[in-house]
């Protein structure tokens, strides 16, 4: 089973192909400590200023590598997409688990309690909205190399609806097994496709 953390304080998966190793270096040291502050912060909260000291990176080099905290958080998320979506174009047989599912319990529920705040927070909702649409398009990528075209209404209604569904799962401190959480939420998806 492949795990990918993105907000726990963890190295991200910047290119080592670049052409400069410094610059993914910097980008991957900038990154992670946007992770590392938004364990304890609010997405409004975090300056430049805060990831850069976090980094041990100029604010220089921060804006030779990006405008806004914005550009960091999605190019984090990008690198995330990029590990998992080789994963969802081979999730093509009887399978009935969905990758992008699958990783979202485990990373949900690996750190709980930031996602509780995150997913309700009016300071972090860049950051929810973000992350949403990340998983959107890799659910979308994954149906599509099934070969099940989806509109985008649906997709976003089985993000919605997992998001939900674990959210239930933390708040009534089930019981339920990951495994279990996982089958729900791949039958959910099934249920939803057209």
């Amino acid at each position: 089973m492949h795990r990918l953390t993105v907000f726990l304080h963890q190295e991200p998966t910047v290119s080592e192909k670049s052409p400069d190793r410094r610059i993914a270096r910097t980008q991957n040291a900038l990154w992670s400590a946007l992770q590392g502050l938004l364990q304890d912060q609010s997405w409004d909260d975090i300056t430049i200023k805060m990831i850069c000291d976090g980094a041990d990176v100029a604010r220089s080099s921060f804006y030779a590598h990006f405008d806004t905290k914005l550009d960091l958080l999605d190019m984090g998320f990008s690198s995330v997409l990029a590990e998992l979506m080789p994963l969802a174009e081979r999730n093509t047989g009887p399978s009935k688990d969905y990758v992008t599912t699958n990783w979202l319990v485990d990373h949900i529920l690996e750190n709980p309690g930031f996602f509780m705040r995150v997913s309700r927070s009016q300071s972090d909702v860049v950051l929810f909205t973000r992350f949403t649409k990340a998983l959107e398009n890799l659910l979308a990528h994954e149906l599509d190399a099934m070969g099940k075209t989806t509109p985008s209404t649906t997709v976003t209604f089985c993000i919605g609806g997992a998001f939900a569904v674990v959210r239930d799962h933390i708040e009534t401190r089930a019981a339920t097994a990951p495994a279990t959480l996982k089958a729900r939420l791949a039958d959910q998806v099934r249920k939803a496709l057209p």
